[in-house]
């Protein structure tokens, strides 16, 4: 693995003209300020010896999903990798050095982190949560690059979310006068773990541009399992331009357009009056029906599970997304590391579907801790990590 990335690194010195150079980066979360608190799916800090990437978005795009063997695919650009250590029996904190190469006017770049040394099918990974315009090579270095509390994806695996968008009744085509069409958005999770993600609506203009946001939600928690269903109205204004159009409803991390999933359709306008039609304001472009028609459906499951702790580590609180498929006394108690009980989270009868408890540990000191969920016959443990 080391050698196929020197190997590529090389090649794109050589062939790309870019420079080599080392960066200094300082990774950080929203939680605690290092990067151990980026967790497995398991919920546990990245292992050492986890591989970090260093990657060039030569095109400004967004992340592209890593291949199979975690080496970046479409035009990212692999500038360098290093593993990562333990400092005070944690991932490292502070600075460390990518030696890599950039382009000489700077770019865009991002971190990926592995867990694992050399990535391979179904190795779980995460991502910066901004990407950040690499400086110039006299002044290379970055701090605060933040990660989400959790991975969620897996090299090769299934997506986290699924976005399905439809017309309520198709084909679409508006007056030269404009109007307004529904249509139904479902975003459902498809993993064993919530998911933190935001959506953002734009349409493609019949030139090709693209127009928007026209609505956008950020900082949405998407829980086991579940689905979000909307029913929407979008107004159109008379100055429209006239044409076919391309509605799209994408969820992912907005702030640098990294897309989870997405689903569009198309819609045509006969013609265009007035002067209204691309107002900076977004004026006669109203979305409606995001706030009132909200419901998420949580089905059964089929099995009794208990998910990772979200977020992990964390300070004060965390939670449990737990599933019962019949109706079953739960239990679910909190032991040190010395196996002695500190508190029980729940004791009582539930019925079968999704439930959450809830950790809320401000007065427990830092360190790890094991949360077992007894129900059913149901056993399992999941390891939570406090941080103060």
């Amino acid at each position: 693995m080391k050698r196929l990335i020197a190997v590529i690194i090389l090649t794109l010195a050589l062939v790309g003209g870019l420079q080599a150079q080392p960066y200094m980066i300082t990774a950080t979360n929203y939680a605690s300020g290092f990067f151990g608190v980026v967790a497995d799916e398991n919920g546990q800090p990245l292992a050492s010896g986890s591989l970090l990437q260093l990657i060039w978005d030569s095109e400004g795009n967004g992340m592209n999903p890593p291949a199979l063997n975690g080496l970046p695919t479409g035009d990212d650009v692999l500038m360098g990798a290093c593993f990562v250590a333990m400092t005070g029996g944690a991932p490292s904190a502070g600075n460390f050095v990518l030696p890599g190469t950039a382009p000489a006017e700077g770019g865009w770049i991002f971190l990926r982190a592995f867990n694992a040394a050399s990535p391979t099918v179904g190795t779980y990974y995460s991502e910066s949560v901004t990407e950040f315009l690499a400086p110039l090579m006299d002044d290379p270095i970055l701090y605060g690059v933040e990660f989400p509390d959790v991975m969620t994806a897996s090299l090769g695996g299934t997506t986290d979310l699924t976005v399905t968008a439809a017309p309520v009744d198709p084909p679409i085509s508006l007056p030269v006068i404009g109007g307004s069409f529904d249509y139904n958005v479902v975003i459902a999770n498809n993993i064993q773990t919530p998911v933190t993600y935001d959506v953002w609506i734009d349409l493609v203009l019949p030139n090709g541009n693209i127009y928007g946001p026209l609505l956008t939600r950020t900082g949405l928690t998407m829980p086991t399992s579940g689905s979000l269903a909307r029913t929407l109205s979008q107004s159109i204004p008379g100055g429209a331009p006239a044409g076919l159009y391309l509605y799209q409803v994408h969820s992912g991390v907005y702030l640098t357009g990294a897309i989870i999933a997405e689903d569009s359709f198309p819609f045509e306008k006969e013609g265009a009056a007035g002067s209204d039609g691309l107002e900076a304001n977004l004026v006669g472009w109203e979305v409606e029906g995001w706030e009132t028609t909200e419901f998420i459906t949580s089905p059964i499951p089929d099995v009794f599970f208990m998910a990772p702790p979200y977020p992990n580590p964390f300070n004060p609180s965390t939670q449990f997304q737990f599933g019962l498929p019949d109706v079953a006394n739960v239990r679910i108690d909190v032991y040190n590391i010395l196996g002695s009980k500190v508190t029980t989270l729940i004791d009582k009868q539930l019925k079968a579907g999704y439930h959450t408890v809830i950790w809320d540990a401000p007065n427990v000191a830092s360190g790890l801790y094991l949360v077992q969920m007894r129900a059913g016959g149901f056993v399992h443990t999941r390891k939570a990590f406090l941080m103060k």
